[in-house]
């Protein structure tokens, strides 16, 4: 009877140290993220390089070293001779601890653990500091100052801003009749073809109604839903069927509070292909597991034609294609097309690719199956990513060192031009402040997060490529 009380008392304690281990931080996102930044399209070249991997090394041990993981980085910075590494022990923290100590302003001290934090920010000034020729006054004035500690913070920024954006997927980029669609950048639609849909002639000039289903392929997925919707398919709509016993490829439901608009905060929805109101029937060769951001993505377009015939009484074309990568059981989106036959696209004419993602949850489409993504947004003792004027944040903090790093002659105005769109950012950023949904809250500060990694892909490696201190470690 002891025996079996000690046994539950350990699974107790090992459940709640589980359940209470923030996952702070997404290796694999840092390492796809910082790179861009420094480098921008010349990245693919850059890729392999050593001096990359020496920066990503110390990068993970100044930001998301924790609970005795990274002894294979000390190892491989000590073997390329970079002074003052400390042996692990003397940087590791604790999963609770790494969010505060690594997640805040780079001049932030976290008094628990203040000797490993500078160990750790030594480690990535000391890198920077091996692989970048700062010249002679950095030599005396060593690593901790000027360009090189603002390089290091640049690092250490972009991390947290990768940590942002944690949930980004390469499966949601996807190839349409030849031409690629890139991954999610925090806009829900994209437009294809210059807007153009692909009907042919024949299709364009045929006002019958009509409605074309697939039959579900076979991994049990729905295919492509083509239809002309007249007025005398939408008299024909009556009541929802129960959709409940339905369960589209891909199903694996989550609720997730505060990133999902819905109520409950479901992350999947049974979507339609061809709306309900436009004539879809809840069968399961008209339904795929998309997410709710989807699902409201979607609505618009299917608003403007429902509303179109009715206004008309015309016909609309319209098709949705569920664009699937390979044996993926998730859509990476649907492709949205519709054309007024009567008056040849002049009512409506679009094509779009809506993306299945949901901000903040990562999403494995070869099964559905999702987890939290974004641990920081939110949280106390962590960078926010805007804040109003005066707070510390994000964009204003790295501002101070892209000052440092490139306010100089050389650079004035490529510097200033970056300077002008992050601040067009932040006022953008800071007007959508104090909703009360916090899930729509976070949804649009997400898109501006995604804006901001663009400008800063764009200029930072153009200006990099001036400074003599990048050129001659890449």
């Amino acid at each position: 009877m002891i025996k079996r009380i000690w046994v539950l008392l350990l699974s107790c304690l090992l459940f709640f140290s589980l359940a209470t281990t923030a996952v702070a931080c997404d290796e694999e996102q840092t390492n796809t993220c910082v790179p861009q930044i420094l480098f921008g399209k010349s990245l693919p070249r850059k890729v392999n390089d050593e001096n990359v991997q020496m920066l990503l090394s110390a990068l993970y041990l100044c930001s998301m070293q924790a609970d005795g993981v990274g002894e294979d980085k000390v190892k491989y910075l000590k073997q390329r001779k970079v002074s003052g590494v400390s042996k692990l022990k003397k940087l590791d923290v604790s999963g609770k601890t790494v969010l505060e100590c690594s997640h805040n302003t780079w001049e932030h001290e976290c008094v628990r653990v203040k000797k490993q934090q500078e160990n750790r920010k030594e480690v990535l000034q000391n890198t920077v500091n091996k692989i970048c020729d700062f010249g002679f006054i950095n030599n005396l004035v060593g690593s901790k100052k000027g360009k090189c500690n603002s390089f290091a913070a640049l690092l250490y920024y972009s991390h947290i801003l990768s940590d942002y954006l944690a949930d980004e997927s390469i499966e949601t980029g996807v190839n349409i009749n030849g031409k690629e669609v890139p991954s999610y950048t925090g806009e829900k639609v994209v437009k294809l073809n210059g807007n153009r849909p692909s009907f042919t002639p024949k299709q364009k000039k045929s006002s019958e109604s009509f409605i074309e289903t697939s039959p579900l392929d076979s991994q049990k997925r729905a295919g492509v839903v083509f239809a002309n919707i007249g007025t005398d398919i939408l008299d024909t709509v009556g009541e929802r069927e129960n959709m409940v016993g339905i369960r589209p490829s891909g199903w694996n439901q989550k609720k997730y509070k505060g990133l999902v608009t819905s109520q409950p905060p479901y992350l999947y929805n049974r979507c339609h292909l061809l709306a309900h109101q436009l004539g879809g029937k809840e069968k399961e060769n008209n339904l795929i597991t998309g997410t709710r951001y989807l699902n409201e993505a979607m609505i618009p377009y299917e608003n403007e034609v429902a509303d179109y015939v009715k206004n008309t009484g015309n016909h609309v074309l319209y098709r949705a294609t569920p664009i699937f990568k390979k044996d993926n059981k998730l859509a990476s989106g649907i492709q949205l097309e519709a054309y007024s036959v009567e008056d040849s696209g002049k009512g409506v004419c679009f094509n779009v690719y809506c993306y299945n993602v949901q901000p903040g949850v990562d999403i494995n489409y070869m099964n559905g199956k999702n987890k939290k993504a974004d641990y920081i947004f939110g949280k106390k003792k962590v960078l926010p990513f805007i804040a109003p004027k005066g707070s510390s944040n994000l964009i204003d903090e790295m501002n101070k060192h892209l000052a440092v790093l490139f306010d100089s002659s050389q650079n004035k105005n490529t510097y200033h031009a970056m300077i002008n769109d992050i601040k067009t950012i932040a006022n953008e950023a800071r007007g959508v402040e104090g909703r009360k949904n916090s899930a729509k809250y976070y949804i649009d500060l997400k898109k501006y997060e995604y804006k901001y990694l663009e400008v800063l892909k764009s200029y930072v490696p153009r200006l990099l490529k001036k400074e003599e201190f990048f050129q001659s470690a890449f």
